[in-house]
Formats: C-alpha cells, structure tokens, sequence
C-alpha cells in the first residue's frame, strides 16, 4: 500500500513531446532543445528513465496522477499535424504498456485509485492544440479510443475551431460544434492559451464545466497568457479548476528565479476570490523555464511544504491532489 506517499495530480506536462519528437523532422522544436541543453536522444527514449523533468521513476516517489498532453503545434494543420498527434498518442500507449509495473493509462477517477491502490502512476492522455481538425469532428473517435479525456482548444495563434492568445478572432460555427461534441464524450475542454474572446464566448454557449489547465493570475503577473480575477471567478462558478502553472514568465514579471512566495502570491491571490475548491496543479513541465528549486519533477514536495506552512494542510492536499481528482469524478 502507498497511502503514506504524497498525492500529486498535475494536469500539464509537455514530456510526450519532448520525448517522442526527439528525432522528429516535421517539428524539430524539441529536438532543438535538447541538443541546446546537452541532452543525448538516447536519455530521452524512455518514460521511465529520461533528463527531461517527468519520468515514471521520478513520478513513484509519489502516489502521482499526471496528465500527459500531446503538443500539436500550431504552425502545422491538417495532415501534417495529425502526423504529429499519432507518433505522440502511439509512444505514450508504447511507453505505458511497456512500463506496466509502473504506470497504467487511465480515463476516470476509480482507475486512478485503482493504479495508485496497486503501486503504480496514473496516466491520463490529453490534446494541446486542435490544428488537426479543419472540418470534420470524426478525429474526435480517434481521441476517444486513445482515451484523451482533456483537450486544450489553441496553443496561441488560431485554428479552424478558435484562437489562442496572440490573436484576437473568436469561435468559428465549427468550432462551437467541436465543443459541443467534446461535451458530449465527457472529454473536457481546457481554456488554457484561448483568447479573451474565446473564453466570453465559451462562457456563453458551453454546457459543462471547464478548465484551464496551466494558467495563472492576471492580477499577480499581468502576462496575457493569466487568467483575470473575472475568469478565474467564471471557472469556479461553473465547477472548473484552474492549475498553477510553473512557468517563470507566467509567475513574476521580473526576469530571476522565482522564489517559493513568488509562487504562493498566486494561489493566495485565488484563495481571496473563493478559489479554496477550484485551484489545482498545472506544472507545464518539459514546456517551459521552471523555477530551479521545482525541477524536476521529484523535487515538487519543496512546493508542498511552502504551501502547508503559508496555508495549512488542508489547502495544500487539495492543491496538490482532491480539487483535481475530485473534478474528474465528477466530470469524466
């Protein structure tokens, strides 16, 4: 039994990506990368065992969920993008079946207890970025038997179904179709890097809760990728959470190290809106610079024990771990 371990739900993490596509010449972004950082593509071939923030062998230390996302840059469409959505989708079941004694794929809250009961990680695939749909809703079969249970609708420029935070256009007609049929699969739809646009529409025609998944306050660090206090307050009103994001840039405006209060300003900000059942953790890990005191992943109960003691336990677990599992019990 592992009931003593720390209980981690992570609702972002770019690893897929940044593993899969580390030979890739479609989008060699990631490859790129790691060369800059003098990483070999044979340390990045293994969920399990890698140099990039996530690995299976960090994750154990911890009764951990992660929500794994498949990056679908939006510089690529159609075709091409779909490309990258099967090699992604296809190394995280490999990886997975592969490392069955540490992690299990899962799609609901009782498979997440399930693996967690049996020693092992939870794994929940997710979708960043929708280029690959044009016009057409059947990829979203596909999504549904690779078991996606999230899709963040944009990265930051604009698709056939909305548009991301660098651009300022709303919904397309299809792409309030995309939503609806989302809904309808109890797949759910993530507002992180939708525009403002986007988000007052969506408020206006969504039917279920939503979430952003990696984003933070507005009002603490004014980058256009943060949530608003009025945003932020929609969310909660309609049963969503929101997931802290590690990324420097998002935390502080100021371009050093952030520091654990730096980080605690955000969640302190959402807990003064209410926010006590709505925020949840959105690493961004292996997507972004994160602050060098939280990399990599295993070193994330530094970021607990700064929570308890700024908030007491109670805050901390359901930061860490039940607004997030709690959301997909109800929702998934």
């Amino acid at each position: 039994m592992s009931f003593h371990k720390l209980r981690v739900f992570d609702l972002h993490c770019d690893t897929l990506d940044r593993l899969a596509l580390r030979n890739s010449d479609i989008y060699p972004d990631f490859a790129n990368e790691n060369a800059l950082e003098g990483i070999s593509p044979e340390r990045m071939s293994s969920l399990y065992d890698n140099d990039a923030h996530v690995s299976l062998a960090r994750m154990s230390r911890y009764d951990w969920c992660q929500c794994f996302a498949i990056f679908v840059p939006d510089v690529l469409f159609g075709e091409v993008a779909w490309k990258i959505y099967e090699q992604v989708a296809g190394f995280f079941h490999e990886q997975c079946e592969a490392h069955a004694r540490s992690v299990a794929a899962v799609r609901d809250a009782a498979e997440i207890t399930a693996a967690h009961a049996a020693g092992r990680s939870a794994a929940i695939l997710t979708v960043e970025g929708l280029s690959f749909l044009t016009d057409s809703l059947t990829p979203i079969d596909r999504l549904e038997r690779d078991g996606v249970r999230m899709v963040t609708l944009t990265w930051n420029a604009q698709n056939a179904v909305a548009s991301g935070k660098q651009t300022h256009a709303g919904f397309s007609a299809f792409g309030r179709k995309v939503v609806r049929e989302l809904e309808a699969r109890r797949i759910i739809v993530d507002v992180s890097h939708l525009n403002d646009e986007g988000f007052a529409e969506l408020l206006g025609f969504s039917r279920r809760p939503f979430v952003a998944s990696h984003s933070n306050s507005f009002a603490v660090c004014g980058h256009p990728r943060n949530l608003t206090d009025d945003q932020f307050r929609a969310i909660c009103d309609r049963g969503g959470i929101v997931g802290l994001n590690f990324c420097r840039d998002f935390l502080i405006s100021e371009k050093r190290d952030p520091a654990p209060e730096d980080m605690l300003r955000h969640v302190e900000h959402w807990l003064t809106l209410g926010g006590e059942y709505a925020i949840a953790l959105g690493s961004d890990y292996d997507g972004c610079d994160v602050p060098t005191w939280l990399k990599p992943a295993d070193r994330v109960f530094v970021l607990y024990e700064e929570v308890r003691r700024a908030f007491g336990e109670d805050i901390a677990k359901l930061l860490f771990f039940d607004n997030a599992f709690d959301f997909f019990a109800r929702n998934v």
